[in-house]
């Protein structure tokens, strides 16, 4: 039983094969039709989400640090606590100073405050996830786009769209000349570092690096995105929530409200407990959790949302991070869920 389907999102085998099939690395430069057709494919990739071109794109930590590095050249860059955990290690390791975007305590979505508070300090650069990491909370892009259209001129906006795509909620048609969406490939079942960035009519192009990418990329994210492999069942996450509350009652709370959680997902708090001794005795019992992004990459750290937020390590350690496409018997997982944690407070672990 999987409780991390976002953040550990099934592989597309028949994508990954489309990926992998190419006898040679490298198109041919004397051989104009196939540089042609990789551009059409790229083209037809980035239509799906409203745009008109794609670059690849890897999401590590040298893609991030060069992407950030190349634009904070000529921008002020504001970014929020809860992007991707290798976007957030590169931002520590610029050397231009960066204006950090937080998220409110009771909401768990990203402070508008913050964001005018960047503007402030003349940021005109903005990096923001559709979805935060951690806490599944979605963020209101357009009202962040309205925002910097009616106060800057000159700005950009950046987008990571990947856990809205991997849970197929719409994605707002905000994609323009000033505002670009990344995908992350494994969030649509594509081996890691092939994904993309998507642009229309994107005035600062050059500000994007030249990247070197496999070249069935954009065929492999577009079998990927048409056929899925596991569509997402109907939100069950407030029964889920309701059946496990009743039985542990004041040890289980949120750190975000439901209202604000993409489908399915759930940011449960266990009171005073390690989340690594909880995933350890569920993954015996068959269920594989996670605490957050650093626990998911093995870092064995706790969520760096949570802390940036002002949660102690401590606090941070009480967090699992749900996520699932569907659960048949919620009933049995409830069970499974609040045993195991109850055993592990009768021990005092």
């Amino acid at each position: 039983m999987r409780l991390d389907f976002l953040q550990n999102y099934p592989l597309n085998t028949k994508a990954n094969q489309i990926l992998l099939d190419c006898t040679y690395p490298n198109l041919s430069p004397m051989i104009p039709q196939e540089n042609t057709h990789l551009k059409e494919k790229s083209e037809e990739l980035a239509k799906i989400f409203g745009g008109d071109y794609a670059y690849p794109f890897g999401f590590g930590f040298s893609d991030w640090f060069a992407l950030l590095s190349q634009i904070s050249k000529s921008y002020q860059i504001a970014y929020a606590i809860s992007n991707h955990q290798q976007a957030n290690e590169a931002i520590k390791h610029l050397q231009n100073k960066t204006c950090k975007l937080t998220i409110n305590f009771q909401s768990g979505v990203l402070e508008m405050t913050s964001i005018k508070e960047a503007l402030t300090q003349k940021c005109n650069c903005f990096i923001i996830p559709f979805v935060n990491q951690d806490l599944l909370t979605i963020n209101n892009i357009i009202e962040i786009q309205k925002l910097l259209k009616n106060e800057l001129k000159d700005f950009i906006l950046i987008v990571d769209i990947s856990y809205a795509q991997s849970c197929k909620i719409p994605i707002p048609n905000i994609i323009d000349e000033n505002t670009i969406f990344l995908l992350n490939s494994e969030s649509v079942g594509v081996l890691r570092g092939n994904g993309v960035i998507i642009t229309k009519d994107f005035f600062a192009s050059n500000l994007l690096c030249p990247t070197l990418g496999n070249i069935r990329v954009f065929d492999a994210l577009s079998h990927a995105i048409k056929t899925p492999p596991i569509v997402p069942g109907k939100d069950t996450k407030n029964i889920f929530y309701k059946k496990l509350k009743s039985i542990l009652k004041e040890n289980l709370s949120l750190f975000a409200p439901l209202q604000n959680t993409l489908p399915n997902t759930l940011p449960l708090r266990f009171r005073s407990i390690k989340a690594r001794l909880l995933l350890q005795a569920l993954l015996i019992e068959g269920v594989y959790a996670i605490n957050g992004q650093e626990c998911l990459f093995g870092f064995f750290k706790p969520s760096f949302v949570l802390q940036q937020m002002g949660y102690d390590e401590t606090q941070s350690r009480e967090l699992v991070s749900v996520s699932y496409s569907e659960i048949q018997d919620l009933d049995k997982l409830s069970e499974i869920l609040s045993r195991c944690y109850l055993h592990i407070r009768s021990i005092k672990m």
